[in-house]
């Protein structure tokens, strides 16, 4: 038997879900589109705030704050069936398995995030695209946060800059700030993702491994 989630209220949680054995779950920029629309529909109904994301082929990393201590599980469950559907249409992919649509792994990482926790796994998240050669500059990725964080506009009315914003201490300057922060120095960037990844592997066993770290009470 799982353990449930531990999401508490007003607190901001790194989600990473996977493709199935490492499988592509995001093929064409169709399935990117249609999946950042599905997101957008389940987080208003679920009322959860997305901080920020990252879709590359086959893994996608969000930032949620939940509203409630299910809000997050409801709309994983809704985006991630709704989801694994269009595929299995798309695709003509293996149906359902009696744990869930096989497109996704079993698990998907969930872990608390407090505010430097945040910062770093958002540098960590748009920072992916650049590191796996995908993109030169994390704001040339169209399937992630960084373009609204570098210029200050969200076109896909996905993002909640409230907390982002506060980063540096100077809203009016953030996106100039935050635009230097990501295009620091490689290194830095590459060693805080290397100790980001070492955090949470629970996903690939199908059991919450340091499954969320305990916030503060």
């Amino acid at each position: 038997m799982r353990n449930p989630r531990d999401y508490r209220p007003q607190q901001l949680y790194a989600v990473t879900q996977r493709g199935n054995g490492g499988q592509w779950v995001y093929r064409d920029p169709e399935d990117f589109e249609f999946c950042l629309s599905l997101m957008r529909r389940y987080a208003e109904m679920h009322n959860v705030a997305i901080h920020g994301y990252c879709l590359l082929h086959n893994h996608a990393h969000w930032i949620f704050e939940a509203s409630t201590d299910t809000s997050i599980s409801n709309l994983m469950r809704d985006m991630q069936g709704r989801y694994s559907r269009y595929l299995n249409r798309k695709y003509k992919t293996t149906p359902y398995l009696r744990m869930g649509p096989t497109n996704w792994t079993p698990r998907y990482d969930a872990r608390f995030l407090d505010a430097k926790g945040f910062k770093e796994f958002l540098r960590y998240l748009e920072s992916n695209p650049v590191e796996a050669g995908l993109a030169q500059r994390a704001a040339d990725w169209p399937w992630s946060s960084a373009r609204a964080h570098c210029s200050g506009v969200d076109a896909d009315d996905l993002l909640c800059f409230d907390q982002w914003q506060h980063l540096f201490g100077k809203p009016e300057n953030i996106a100039r700030d935050w635009l230097i922060y990501l295009e620091g120095p490689r290194e830095a960037v590459r060693q805080n993702a290397a100790r980001l990844r070492s955090l949470h592997t629970g996903s690939r066993h199908n059991r919450p491994v340091h499954w969320v770290a305990d916030p503060p009470s």
